[in-house]
């Protein structure tokens, strides 16, 4: 490069013409230095792009392998699908172990209700009144009340339920939201609670507390009855909750069912009692004959929905029981002793019993009808003199329901129902008080309808009855109160025509 310079530059000096292959060259030179620094800037902005390109790949490839271990982690503990599943929801929420040996389910039920009642001016209580008021100012009212309205959280439950070490060994825990309309004080209660255990051969053993295996409108869960609430006829024979050891069978067509137990209605109870035992004993026995092939599930509720085969379920039930005779104030019941429960006016009086109750029923449902008819019965023995002198020993009371529902769209159902309820006793009290044992008639009719927007789950059911003769009884032979059914007793024991209109909505997750 310096020679052709030196040359040019002595031609030049020398005074001679520049040479044309120097220029040319000279331009060459030029170029090529060009090219080189644009090669140059190529080079490091590949290097610098590869570099930022191989740093992004990697932390990617970081990413990816997070994200594989997180999906490997979840794809073991959860999923909504039930099989193979370890949690989600399968007709309620539930929590398993992936073997499922161990399963855990929730759910729960909300029950809204408004309802109405209406006493006849001859059932209310004739208390005089009181003078005329000056004028000019409010008249004094006797206190009796023809009509009582407004709303009510008639049920809301948790259920918890499932199995532990392998699907033979359940278990069930349910709590109970209770108005004050009935039980003062203790807003919570428990209702089923046990531990059961299935064998070979369709045969299980359950001990704890259940709803009593007696009558079948009771035996059907809360959740899935075609009316508002069940009748008054069942509110009076009903056994609801006992604690015991149970013995069941079942097969393809017949189920039995028995068990010793603590007595109708005492459930919640402590071995130890202020003045000793509830009941000196108490069996439950029941039978069920399915004479269709569809299975038991068809039977797990009231209706018969659009497109259900045909099925038919004929039962039959006793409960027989022997009373100690000197329950506490908070347990006083026929089924415990109690002939006279105590009010203001009538003193509580209390004496062994023996009671032997006792129903059959005949469940039926096809597409888009059901129907359904119980006959109960209860007999009152080996009461001695107290008893005897009271009227009670040897009294027969029988009960009648009739139920049916059809279905004029898939959501829409009309229902109706019959009740009627007669007692033959020689029972007599110094001043009027309902009472279970006073000789009576009751004849109540019910009709009404249900919404179904997603069957049982959620529907709106709206009822009306009306009695046709005074209602006598407060509570049943077995302590069950009327007023979880709306209705009240006759306060002067006359006076039928008692009114009461329900709407509810319920909703179960």
């Amino acid at each position: 490069m310096l020679f052709p310079v030196v040359v040019a530059a002595t031609r030049i000096l020398a005074g001679g013409p520049p040479d044309p292959r120097l220029d040319a060259m000279q331009s060459q030179i030029d170029a090529l230095r060009a090219q080189n620094a644009d090669q140059s800037r190529q080079i490091q902005e590949l290097k610098a792009a590869d570099g930022e390109k191989w740093l992004t790949e990697q932390r990617a490839e970081q990413v990816r392998g997070v994200v594989r271990d997180v999906l490997a982690d979840s794809s073991t503990r959860t999923s909504l699908f039930p099989s193979g599943a370890t949690a989600g929801y399968d007709r309620n929420f539930f929590v398993a172990s992936a073997d499922g040996n161990f399963r855990f389910n929730l759910e729960g039920q909300i029950q809204v209700r408004y309802a109405y009642s209406h006493l006849p001016t001859a059932a209310l209580d004739t208390v005089p009144l009181p003078p005329p008021a000056p004028a000019g100012t409010i008249p004094a009212e006797d206190g009796q009340i023809a009509n009582e309205y407004g709303f009510e959280i008639r049920r809301m439950q948790i259920n918890m339920f499932g199995h532990m070490f392998d699907p033979s060994v359940t278990y069930r825990v349910q709590i109970q939201y209770q108005r004050d309309a009935n039980i003062t004080g203790q807003p919570l209660r428990f209702a089923d609670v046990y531990i059961q255990k299935a064998f070979e051969g369709g045969w299980f053993v359950r001990t704890g507390q259940w709803k009593n295996f007696f009558n079948w409108e009771e035996i059907d869960s809360s959740r899935t009855q075609q009316f508002v609430e069940r009748s008054l006829v069942n509110e009076y024979f009903n056994t609801k909750f006992v604690q015991g050891v149970l013995l069941g069978w079942e097969s393809d067509a017949l189920r039995l069912f028995g068990s010793y137990n603590d007595g109708g209605a005492n459930r919640d109870v402590g071995i130890l009692q202020s003045t000793g035992n509830l009941t000196q004993w108490a069996f439950t026995g029941r039978a069920e004959w399915k004479f269709t092939k569809e299975g038991w599930g068809q039977f797990r509720d009231m209706q018969g929905w659009r497109g259900s085969p045909f099925g038919a379920v004929l039962g039959a039930a006793f409960n027989w029981q022997r009373a100690a005779g000197n329950p506490p104030s908070s347990r006083q019941a026929p089924g415990n002793g109690t002939i006279v429960p105590g009010t203001s006016s009538v003193a509580a009086v209390a004496t062994d019993l023996t009671l032997l109750t006792w129903t059959t029923d005949l469940n039926l449902r096809g597409d888009g009808w059901s129907a359904w008819a119980a006959y109960l019965g209860n007999v009152t023995s080996g009461g001695g003199a107290v008893a005897q002198n009271a009227g009670v020993d040897g009294s027969v009371a029988q009960g009648v329901v009739v139920q049916g529902g059809v279905f004029v769209t898939n959501e829409l159902e009309l229902i109706a129902r019959y009740e009627g309820l007669w007692v033959a006793s020689d029972f007599t009290q110094a001043s009027y008080s309902a009472n279970p044992f006073l000789p009576q008639s009751l004849n109540i009719v019910t009709v009404g309808a249900n919404w179904y927007f997603n069957k049982n789950q959620l529907k709106f059911t709206l009822d009306a009855g009306y009695s046709f003769d005074p209602v006598l009884f407060n509570t049943g032979l077995f302590g069950e109160a009327i007023g979880g059914a709306n209705w009240r007793p006759s306060q002067t024991g006359d006076g039928g025509g008692e009114v009461v209109i329900r709407a509810q909505t319920q909703l179960l997750f």
